[in-house]
């Protein structure tokens, strides 16, 4: 089943690629235990994610376990990122663009879990898999997808540090190598548009604009990496101004029609 993210949360993303191979009543049967007073000691880490699930007095143990992709792969990974500017300026600003999932599965190495790379364990006595309780924990996870989709990346082998840490060199890499822009895109001389210069074309009809807070603070900032001053710390200095404008932009963006700023 593809799996995709135009309209999608990370959540419903990660429990549809779930249900495309387990067995959606036993699946649902773990929402009552993603209730974080049941469900404890949740880590997601290289390869593996832990938990333990309370029913009634008892405790289980859940063991899921997920392939960490190679060396190799990875690196092809980021190299098709790297080669897309809006991929890699969205991920280097601590978004997680959805178009990641096809240029994993371009890879052949899929992002969300499948049947044959997807593991799970629990110490209850219910040999079904997933049981309520690897059900609960499913649910628990697809709640942190949606605060932290680099989780997903973590679970494969790259922290959400290490990829932009992999992406900034593989761009300084490329960076004199890129052809420059009047080669990539010759336009037409003036005099001959001058009849549809104003008319932006149908293709206008397909922008749609959402505008929201970013998913990670200061992203502009995190973005050019450390700072090399020593005594200054420049996210703290500048905080407060881009705080500021972001408040005001999205005042704006949600501002009545025909109200004054």
């Amino acid at each position: 089943m593809a799996i995709t993210l135009e309209s999608t949360r990370w959540s419903e993303a990660w429990l549809q690629a779930l249900a495309s191979f387990s067995h959606p009543g036993r699946l649902r049967r773990g929402q009552q235990f993603a209730d974080k007073r049941k469900v404890r000691r949740l880590e997601v880490k290289v390869g593996e994610i832990t938990a333990d699930v309370k029913e009634d007095d008892r405790w289980y143990h859940v063991t899921i376990h997920l392939p960490p992709l190679d060396d190799a792969t990875w690196d092809q990974i980021v190299e098709r990122l790297a080669s897309q500017a809006l991929y890699s300026a969205r991920l280097l600003q601590g978004e997680m663009p959805p178009e990641v999932v096809q240029v994993f599965a371009e890879c052949g190495a899929p992002l969300l879990p499948e049947a044959a790379t997807l593991t799970a364990s629990c110490t209850c006595p219910d040999w079904e898999v997933p049981c309520k309780h690897i059900a609960g924990v499913y649910y628990l996870l697809a709640e942190r997808f949606d605060d932290d989709p680099f989780l997903l990346f973590l679970v494969r082998g790259r922290s959400q540090e290490q990829l932009l840490t992999m992406l900034r060199q593989r761009r300084q890499t490329t960076s004199g190598q890129e052809t420059a822009a009047d080669d990539v895109y010759q336009a037409l001389p003036l005099e001959q548009l001058l009849e549809s210069f104003w008319d932006a074309g149908s293709e206008t009809d397909q922008v749609v604009f959402h505008i929201s807070p970013p998913p990670t603070s200061l992203p502009q900032l995190k973005r050019l990496g450390p700072e090399p001053f020593p005594t200054v710390n420049l996210q703290d200095l500048l905080a407060p101004i881009y705080e500021a404008v972001t408040a005001k932009a999205l005042e704006w963006a949600y501002q009545v029609p025909g109200q004054e700023p």
